[in-house]
């Protein structure tokens, strides 16, 4: 074993936009809580709850997400463009189907999950418009995280940085609108959710489609 500059060089080169992008996605959620936190205890309360209910079913979309990551890198080394957006979609497909059966789980019996939280009726009558949300919110990151990740894959990763620059800016500006200067109730603060997921989605796609990618050397 030996080092090799001109590869450690390339590695931090083609993972630095990837580095950006996560820390800015990190920073926009602590500034939604803050925004949630001006709303009071209840709001904060219930918004941790559909935090932890997000990240435990969106376990599903991330993996394929990952999966959709290292499937498309590995066919455009094998020189199988052609097979990219296909393998995509199959994988949207799969991901989609697994968060439309959570989707129904959440939706019908929505009292059932909160009340693992064990937080009075109250707070589980309040919650309840959020999981709607929150459960729509899952259905649209089980497709829009899988093409971003499919731009991941093709080692474009300066274009992920500016997808997710031009998410953040956007989600950041509902948000602050939303919470902090209209001071509407905190289901429409998680709606930004849907705004996060379809942007990211709808830039992602325009480019996947545009075949831009193919071009890419590393």
């Amino acid at each position: 074993m030996s080092w090799n500059g001109s590869i450690a060089k390339l590695i931090l080169v083609q993972s630095s936009p990837l580095i950006a992008q996560y820390a800015i996605s990190i920073i926009s959620w602590e500034y939604f809580y803050i925004l949630i936190e001006h709303h009071g205890e209840r709001a904060l309360a219930i918004s941790n709850t559909l935090r932890n209910i997000f990240g435990l079913f969106g376990v599903f979309s991330w993996a394929f997400a990952s999966t959709t990551n290292s499937m498309v890198s590995n066919i455009i080394g094998q020189g199988r463009q052609d097979e990219v957006l296909p393998l995509v979609r199959r994988i949207v497909s799969i991901s989609f189907s697994f968060s439309l059966f959570i989707f129904i789980l959440l939706v019908w019996k929505p009292e059932w999950f909160l009340s693992f939280y064990q937080q009075g009726d109250d707070f589980v009558q309040d919650a309840i418009p959020v999981v709607y949300v929150v459960s729509i919110a899952l259905l649209m990151m089980s497709f829009g995280t899988i093409w971003l990740n499919a731009v991941t894959g093709t080692g474009n990763t300066k274009v992920n940085l500016v997808i997710e620059l031009i998410t953040i800016v956007i989600y950041c500006t509902y948000v602050y609108l939303v919470l902090e200067y209209w001071n509407l109730p905190i289901t429409w603060g998680w709606g930004s959710e849907w705004v996060y997921w379809l942007s990211m989605f709808s830039m992602a796609f325009v480019y996947m489609k545009s075949g831009k990618w193919k071009n890419k050397v590393i």
